[in-house]
């Protein structure tokens, strides 16, 4: 299997499925800490894996175990990726987005972006609009007095009114999409959180056999498993033949809920940045505004796959006559 993750996409679905099977040692930790979000490290899967396939070529080979050679080991990988079945799951980029918000910035309850030099930080210092101006050192001090409390529990938190940056308390929703937007309008590199998955999974040149769909898991988990002749293996994350999922659903409530608090313009700023995943993999802005200031046309991937279809099309009718 090729797998390309899809953060805020059932990747952690699929990251626990891969410890569990490849780092079993690491799985069992997950089951103790149960007040912790579960977390893979990819990193040390991937190590672990390369280097675990190097000593079975040695071993075949009957070689002495020489020292770990990334470079030939990611060689080995790229070349077996070619006979791999390699598959991605997608999700509407607008659940993507709430998704994020919620588990990361609502609240403040991720660590990752309340460091000093984090996400949320840069939205206080950008995008926080306060009634009184402070002077750059006072502005400093009172950040970082919010980015304190974050760090604590949220029953442990003393909120200071008088404190703009813990009034709310967390980046809102809002100020997370204008730094979506600017990054993207000034190329900035994206965040895996919310970067576009036709950019970070290349599906425009790559060859995926199985493009899963967060709305309907689990009949496309067993679709992608019985290709690889594992469902009945696996059932925990195939599902259920004999009743699989096959109903598909619209973005949740939640997603108009924070998205009704955007402007027109960020909506089809938030459009163009996200409309090639829109075209690529049949999803819809799901939001109708008065005028299109950016001319948003198809994107090339989009386009692309169009007229394969009505060429496939063509050659039928073809045929048939």
């Amino acid at each position: 299997m090729g797998w390309c993750p899809v953060f805020k996409a059932a990747s952690t679905n699929w990251k626990q499925f891969f410890c569990k099977i490849y780092l079993p040692h690491v799985y069992d930790e997950w089951r103790i800490k149960t007040d912790q979000d579960p977390y893979c490290p990819l990193g040390k899967l991937m190590t672990d894996h390369l280097v675990r396939n190097l000593e079975i070529k040695l071993k075949q080979q009957s070689k002495v175990q020489p020292e770990f050679d990334g470079l030939g080991a990611l060689s080995d990988l790229r070349s077996g990726l070619a006979d791999s079945v390699k598959f991605l799951t997608v999700r509407h980029p607008y659940e993507r987005l709430v998704s994020l918000y919620t588990n990361k910035f609502k609240d403040c309850v991720s660590r990752m972006y309340s460091n000093p030099d984090g996400a949320m930080v840069k939205i206080f210092q950008l995008y926080r609009k306060t009634e009184q101006k402070f002077s750059p050192e006072e502005k400093a001090r009172l950040i970082e007095e919010a980015r304190s409390e974050c760090l604590k529990p949220l029953d442990e938190r003393q909120i200071d009114k008088d404190n703009p940056y813990m009034n709310p308390m967390g980046a809102t929703f809002k100020e997370v999409m204008q730094l979506i937007i600017s990054n993207f309008m000034n190329r900035v590199g994206p965040d895996f959180h919310w970067i576009q998955v036709t950019k970070s999974c290349d599906v425009c040149s790559k060859k995926y056999q199985v493009i899963e769909k967060f709305e309907t898991l689990e009949r496309d988990h067993y679709f992608l498993l019985k290709i690889l002749g594992e469902e009945a293996r696996y059932p925990d994350i195939a599902g259920s033949h004999d009743n699989p999922s096959v109903k598909g659903r619209n973005p949740h409530e939640l997603v108009f809920h924070y998205f009704s608090q955007l402007d027109e313009n960020m909506l089809w700023d938030l459009q163009a940045v996200y409309k090639d995943d829109f075209n690529a993999f049949g999803y819809n802005p799901h939001f109708r505004v008065r005028k299109n200031p950016y001319n948003i046309q198809k994107s090339q991937c989009g386009t692309r796959v169009l007229g394969i279809v009505v060429g496939i099309f063509s050659i039928i009718y073809v045929l048939l006559l």
